[in-house]
């Protein structure tokens, strides 16, 4: 896992470069290194979960697959960010701020049930 590591933070460092140059050739650097970021950690997500020890450990909080599930939603996020600053497209804070509310509670009802379980 510690290969992966390297990697995916590499990956994730490249992405972001690559977002903000191609943003700066278009005049939005902003846009760019948003969508580079999201991309970054979507590829980070996707390579922590490929080469992931099969070997259980008994120290880990949060079971590897939920750390992938956090960075491909964070890169999901930043990606729509770059979106939006790009379409300059209004959104009420409020709304958005009901909307983040609204999925941490669910978030939390599906762990009450174990429909995801967070530890191994």
């Amino acid at each position: 896992m510690a290969e992966a590591e390297k990697i995916s933070g590499l990956i994730f460092v490249a992405l972001m470069f690559i977002g903000a140059g191609i943003g700066l050739i278009f005049g939005r650097p902003d846009v760019g290194g948003a969508i580079g970021m999201g991309i970054g950690f979507l590829a980070m997500a996707l390579i922590k979960t490929k080469y992931k020890e099969i070997k259980p450990e008994k120290t880990a909080i949060i079971s590897p697959m939920m750390g992938s599930l956090v960075l491909g939603l964070v890169g999901i996020l930043f990606i729509t960010a770059g979106l939006v600053l790009l379409f300059n497209i209004q959104i009420p804070w409020r709304v958005l701020a009901g909307l983040v509310t609204l999925a941490i509670g669910f978030l939390f009802i599906i762990v009450a049930f174990n429909l995801i379980r967070l530890t191994k």
